[in-house]
């Protein structure tokens, strides 16, 4: 088949990688336009495109600024593709995801229909979710809402963060496309997601990432790992910003207020939370880079009684 690839992140990579060395041809590839980055505001390319230039690939790119222009469509149109396939994209109007004769096929990583929206890998890691995956599928006029070409699941580790887990779901997707493919091109029935099921993940915000201690420890210690690397999970001591980098959930109830820190050791210190303590073990200080608690303290004088805000 012929197949024009739309992406823009990192995720889409090993996606990408795999079409290009399987028996399918691709026409062509969609991305972001370059945008300026860092004080010096250099464009910067996204890593699809990236990916394309150091590989030499003489695929076209196309760089839309928007989807609807007539220009665009009628330059996809020519490319005269089958299926576009889209991986961690822009969301498509009508005229474009219905161009090609099989549809517009997407890799979502989330088990659908939970987790629908833009951010399924940091929510299911919030929400403390054991098991999540891939979903291919094609796409129609809602978010995530097409019919299912196919699912595949994967736990989720007890400490695992939302890189390692995007990279897992990354190679899992990717793994699977060319069978979901082969589903598709056979004009296989597909399924029906069950909205009764369904649940969201939308975008995350700077403002998420802050501590409410008065929460249990298990579940803060589920927002340190799935807000990684952004928006981070983050409280204030003294007026100053502090990243929580990593913690660990004790089990162990006090009586001391949210926020306050109860006891101190060689290797961190413990915040009271609801009914349970979280044992911070590394941080970052505001404009400072990661560290250990230990190495904080040694800096910064910590004392039980001391607390959040």
């Amino acid at each position: 088949m012929n197949i024009v690839f739309m992406g823009s992140a990192e995720f889409g990579i090993p996606a990408l990688e795999k079409l290009s060395g399987s028996e399918h041809k691709i026409v062509g590839i969609v991305s972001t336009p370059s945008r300026q980055k860092g004080r010096g505001l250099m464009h910067d390319d996204s890593p699809i495109v990236h990916y394309a230039q150091k590989k030499n690939i003489e695929w076209p790119i196309l760089l839309p600024e928007v989807l609807k222009s007539e220009e665009f469509i009628y330059t996809l149109k020519k490319l005269e593709a089958d299926v576009f396939v889209v991986v961690a994209f822009r969301i498509l109007p009508e005229a474009v995801f219905k161009l090609p004769r099989l549809g517009t096929v997407n890799i979502h990583a989330s088990l659908l229909p939970k987790f629908r929206g833009p951010a399924p890998i940091q929510r299911a890691i919030a929400a403390g979710e054991k098991e999540t995956g891939i979903t291919i599928f094609r796409i129609d006029e809602g978010i995530d809402t097409g019919n299912v070409i196919l699912r595949r699941s994967v736990f989720i580790g007890g400490e695992e963060t939302t890189p390692r887990l995007y990279d897992r779901l990354a190679r899992l997707g990717a793994e699977n496309l060319i069978e979901a493919l082969s589903i598709l091109e056979k004009g296989a029935v597909l399924s029906e997601q069950d909205t009764s099921q369904a649940s969201g993940a939308p975008k995350l915000t700077k403002a998420e990432g802050k501590i409410n201690w008065d929460r249990p420890a298990e579940e803060l210690f589920n927002m340190v790992r799935a807000f990684k690397p952004f928006p981070g999970a983050y409280a204030f001591l003294d007026g100053s910003r502090l990243n929580i980098e990593w913690a660990l959930p004790l089990d162990v109830s006090g009586s001391d207020v949210p926020g306050a820190i109860c006891s101190v050791s060689g290797d961190g210190f413990d915040v009271q939370c609801l009914n349970s303590r979280l044992r911070i073990v590394d941080v970052k200080p505001e404009g400072k880079k990661n560290m250990s608690a230990k190495a904080f303290m040694l800096g910064r004088k910590i004392t039980p009684g001391m607390l959040f805000q």
